[in-house]
């Protein structure tokens, strides 16, 4: 075999390289828009903490977020964000309906920061 054969391009190969660069621009696309989610739900949480809007309201833009982050970051190589959105997904579905007691608003605030600071962290190291 020649140093020819070796380095051809097979079509396998070919095949390999174009779907790691459609992953590549799937991922860049969802981070792009992380930015945004990001914004959306640190928005909606700051509201409702100081009074703006109600704490039901804002967890439910937060948990449809980090569903549909949930959705996609495994796929996208993005295991951890995508285990700690469903994590965060099911205790906002598991959390009591109504008006919330401070200790579990503060368990919230907590678990929803840290979310977002892991998202913030991803962002930058793009």
């Amino acid at each position: 075999m020649t140093q020819d054969s070796h380095t051809m391009a097979t079509p396998q190969n070919q095949t390999n390289a174009s779907l790691a660069n459609t992953l590549h621009a799937l991922r860049e696309s969802f981070c792009a828009g992380l930015d945004e989610r990001i914004c959306r739900m640190e928005t909606a949480w700051a509201n409702a903490r100081a009074g703006h809007s109600s704490t039901s309201d804002a967890l439910a833009v937060i948990e449809a977020d980090a569903h549909r982050i949930s959705g996609i970051a495994g796929s996208l190589g993005l295991p951890d964000i995508g285990q700690r959105a469903y994590a965060l997904e099911m205790r906002i579905l598991q959390a009591p309906k109504g008006a919330l007691p401070a200790e579990e608003i503060s368990q919230l605030d907590e678990e929803i920061n840290s979310f977002l600071d892991l998202l913030e962290q991803e962002l930058s190291d793009i």
